[in-house]
Parts: structure tokens; sequence; C-alpha cells
């Protein structure tokens, strides 16, 4: 799917999020600070598309509650994910969206993790924190069995052109279109890639199956605050090499 399909998608949950006003930042918030951006194109979608991708930001703190509608926010989102590049159309991802059982459990084992080595304390602070997070998706990338690879080897990371890289890369670009959509109706995410999500134990507490690992778990509601934009690092002309 070409970036002008996936821009006229995403411009498109842009502007109908505009009409529903259960998914509107709260007055008392100041708008995300962009940078104006000239754009080659006179497009309004691809103008909505830039605005969109350069006011996400990662949100640490929700309000308690999720906002009237979030379900239909996140098949929204699940859909525009499922339109990420994907070589060899294997459609890898899966999410999984927890309810306050599963994500109990979550909280409980990384609380145990913390625990064990920070002390009972710091775990049961962060056991506090985890539980006050509104809502809980799990991206897990699906196994493939042995041999699937084009060149033959075991389905491995290794292999630079095999498909469980590929099918990681792929997963990964689905979380970014999963989080433009939210960010369009006004939800806001962060992607978590912590140590319980690759603890043994995270399955089960999950509900996951065998063949499925975890690429990131993802908080999302509506954002309690909007983070600054991030001081880069680099120049566009130190990331942007170009070649005669």
């Amino acid at each position: 799917m070409t970036m002008l399909k996936v821009a006229l998608l995403l411009a498109a949950a842009f502007r109908a999020s505009a009409l529903q006003p259960t998914f509107q930042l709260r007055q008392s918030m100041s708008p995300p600070r962009v940078r104006d951006v000239r754009m080659a194109s006179s497009s309004p979608s691809a103008n909505e598309f830039h605005r969109l991708a350069l006011s996400r930001r990662t949100i640490n703190a929700f309000e308690p509650a999720l906002p009237s509608g979030w379900e239909a926010a996140i098949e929204r989102a699940v859909e525009a994910a499922t339109y990420a590049p994907n070589h060899r159309r294997t459609e890898p991802w899966r999410f999984h969206l927890l309810g306050p059982e599963a994500a109990r459990r979550v909280c409980e084992l990384n609380a145990g993790i913390v625990a064990a080595k920070k002390g009972a304390a710091a775990g049961e602070k962060k056991l506090q924190r985890w539980l006050a997070m509104p809502g809980w998706l799990v991206v897990t990338c699906t196994r493939h069995e042995e041999g699937e690879n084009v060149s033959g080897a075991k389905w491995s990371m290794d292999d630079p052109v095999g498909a469980a890289r590929e099918d990681y890369a792929a997963c990964c670009c689905a979380i970014q279109n999963l989080c433009l959509s939210l960010h369009a109706d006004g939800l806001g995410a962060k992607w978590t890639t912590g140590q319980v999500n690759f603890d043994p134990r995270f399955g089960e507490a999950a509900g996951l199956s065998s063949g499925e690992f975890v690429v990131g778990t993802l908080w999302f509601g509506a954002p309690a605050g909007m983070p600054d934009p991030p001081q880069k690092k680099r120049r566009l002309d130190e990331v942007l090499v170009r070649h005669a």
C-alpha cells in the first residue's frame, strides 16, 4: 500500500474524529506545538497527515476513565494498523485488548519483578502506577514454522531476508499506524517494551497463545496533558543523506 493511501486513510479518520466531541482533548489543554512545515504539495490530505504525524506524542499520564466511544476508536486504529507494509502479506500482527482481570495479572507480574530487584515498596508503587492505566492493548507477532524463511533457514531474526525479521518490522509499522489513528481520534498512547513483556509468564497472564511473541504493550486513553515536542538531536540534513 502506498504512503499516499496510508495518508488518505489517516486523514479521513482525522476528519471524522473532528465531528465527535467525545474524543476532543480537554479545552484546558494547550494545542501541541508543531513546527511549521513547508509542504511540497498543496493537497489538504497531505498537509493533514504531516500535521498529524508531527503532533503525535508518547503519553505518560491519562485521565482515569476511558471516554465514551473509545472501543470504536480502537477498532478504527486496529484497522489502520493492518494496512501497514507487509512484504509477504503474512499479516503477522495480533491485537489483544485486555480487560480488568488480565490487566491486573500483568500489573501484579510486573510488580513482582520490580519487587525482586528493588524491594517491596518499589513493587507496590509500580503496581499502583500500572493499575491506573485506563486502557491496555498487547500487540504480538505470530511465529512461523521452521523452514519458512526464503533462505531455508530456521525462523530467526538472524536471517536478514527471513520472515521473522520482516514480520517484526511489519508489526512495528502497524503500531505506528495504530498510534496515529488513536491520536487522530483524540486518544493518547504509550508503546511500552519493558522487561515484563518478555517474561515467560507474561503470555499466560495476558492470555496469549504459544504461537505469538510480544512486540509491545500499549497503554491508551484520554491524555491528562500533552508533552512538549521532543528536542531532536540531529537536524534533517544530518539524517537525510543525499547520494549522486
